[in-house]
């Protein structure tokens, strides 16, 4: 009868215990949601001039805390850009009510962009979420008059975030 009991009661404390812990299950592949777009006129002290450009903000969320690029895997141009850079951009251009991809070469290479690896990142334990905001500057607005953003992020899993997008940004300043 004793060990009854026992086994009895240690399945209520494991019971217990159980119930008490809440996980989050997050997934391993990174998500974004879209926060906001603004697109005005600054000041680039590089080209000495006010040029036009964008600051996106969105949110991200990665489960297992694998993002952001080495520095040294950064600046090794030898390996290719999905490996380098972990923030992308799919630029559109509208016109007559349709969207256009615009095509993009070595004169004028994609807008692709790299967030760093931080310690901050680093997570132990169970629970390995990293979340934040991600505030990107954008200098490079295509010439059009009306454009929009397609963007996602990568983790060093190599796994895609889903895919958000701006709304119209009218260019004529």
């Amino acid at each position: 009868m004793n060990r009854s009991v026992l086994a009895i009661c240690s399945l209520l404390i494991l019971f217990f215990s159980n119930a008490c812990i809440e996980t989050d299950p997050v997934s391993p592949v990174p998500e974004i949601s879209f926060t906001s777009i603004e697109l005005g006129i600054v000041y680039d002290p590089k080209l000495e001039q006010e040029i036009l450009a964008a600051t996106l903000i969105f949110e991200f969320k990665d489960g297992d805390a694998d993002f952001g690029v080495y520095e040294e895997i950064a600046s090794d141009s030898t390996l290719p850009d999905s490996v380098r850079y972990n923030l992308f951009l799919i630029d559109y251009y509208k016109f007559d009510g349709v969207y256009y991809l615009i095509e993009h070469d070595t004169n004028n290479p994609p807008p692709y962009y790299t967030i760093f690896y931080n310690q901050k990142f680093d997570r132990v334990g169970q629970n390995k979420t990293v979340k934040g905001n991600i505030t990107l500057s954008i200098t490079d607005i295509p010439d059009y008059d009306t454009i929009k953003y397609d963007f996602y992020i990568r983790d060093r899993a190599a796994h895609n975030s889903n895919i958000e997008s701006t709304p119209d940004l009218g260019t004529n300043f």
